[in-house]
């Protein structure tokens, strides 16, 4: 891992740029298990790079699939639950070492994006949401990242004038774009929100005090989604599966704890009722792989068993529910009568 290593931007490749987070937990529980201070060095430097790059959604919170460059600055736009769902048990790990609120925050905001924009009525989590939209900027055509990009002008127009002074200089906001990649020329005259300068540079920058410039890139990223929600979203992959639901229930129920949240509960309750209600067949005490439009099927998968029955252990030890514990050793015991 060292010898893979980016040291200056994160991150164990160049480009393009994958959040793999079983290496980050391997990292981790290494660290956790000996002490060894660069095991978790790697792992929060390349946390923040992420966290600052355009692969996070600033907007709306949630990590894209990946980026096209070292710096994590220009992702490929596609959303994934499986990563939201591991990247945000990485963040709530890395604040549990740290207690560095900025980990908790990033793991929080992943939850409001799953709950708020991947979570069906009946409980259950969507699988993806595609990389191309329409452009609100040319309605005729739809292109890569489209939903997230903004123009220097409607940032203005949006903003007030110190409002909008801050933002640019906080995001590196360009009249012509600011991507430092695009070789496909999607991104001309767009902006994609990446952090180039702290809020203790903002601050020193525009001589204010820090909590001012905090609370007002707070309320600007709200007003921007406000305006975004107005706009068409890329579309939605609305299958269900129980392998990505089963580790979304695992992070829901360890963040309802670690960030003092009964909601993240609820909903990872509400799951495993759905996929127990919908995707188990309690005859043959075997689970189905896919959920959509009403519909059940495909045999579960290896995935499916273990990722479940490890949401269900978290699940278990928030809760205290016995149900959970019950249903998880049945599971196994299918799981290795099965496989």
């Amino acid at each position: 891992f060292t010898k893979d290593y980016n040291p200056a931007y994160g991150g164990f490749s160049y480009a393009p740029k994958f959040p793999r987070p079983v290496q980050f937990n391997f990292l981790l529980q290494h660290y956790h298990r000996t002490g060894t201070e660069h095991a978790l060095d790697m792992v929060l430097r390349t946390l923040r790079f992420m966290g600052d790059g355009g692969i996070w959604d600033h907007v709306g919170g949630g990590f894209h699939r990946y980026a096209t460059d070292p710096a994590w600055r220009v992702p490929h736009f596609e959303k994934m639950l499986y990563d939201q769902a591991q990247l945000a048990n990485t963040y709530l790990d890395a604040y549990l070492i740290t207690r560095k609120k900025q980990y908790a925050d990033v793991a929080a905001q992943i939850f409001n994006y799953v709950l708020r924009d991947m979570t069906s009525p009946e409980g259950g989590f969507y699988s993806a949401e595609d990389a191309d939209s329409i452009d609100p900027y040319a309605p005729e055509k739809k292109s890569e990242g489209a939903f997230y990009l903004w123009t220097e002008e409607e940032i203005s127009n949006v903003l007030s004038k110190q409002d909008a002074q801050y933002f640019r200089y906080r995001f590196n906001i360009k009249k012509s774009g600011n991507a430092p990649e695009d070789p496909q020329g999607e991104f001309k005259g767009r902006n994609i929100l990446y952090v180039e300068h702290t809020i203790d540079e903002v601050a020193e920058k525009f001589k204010t005090k820090r909590e001012t410039v905090e609370t007002t890139l707070h309320n600007s990223l709200e007003k921007l989604l406000k305006i975004r929600k107005k706009r068409e979203r890329p579309h939605l992959d609305d299958k269900i599966l129980v392998s990505w639901n089963g580790l979304m229930i695992g992070a829901l129920a360890r963040g309802s704890v670690i960030l003092d949240d009964p909601g993240l509960l609820t909903a990872a309750r509400k799951s495993a009722r759905f996929i127990k209600q919908e995707l188990y067949d309690t005859t043959k005490k075997q689970l189905n792989r896919r959920y959509r439009d009403g519909e059940s099927g495909l045999d579960g998968q290896l995935d499916d068993y273990a990722f479940l029955v490890n949401g269900l252990f978290d699940l278990y030890q928030a809760d205290q529910d016995p149900e959970w514990l019950a249903w998880a050793i049945k599971l196994t015991q299918k799981q290795i009568d099965l496989f």
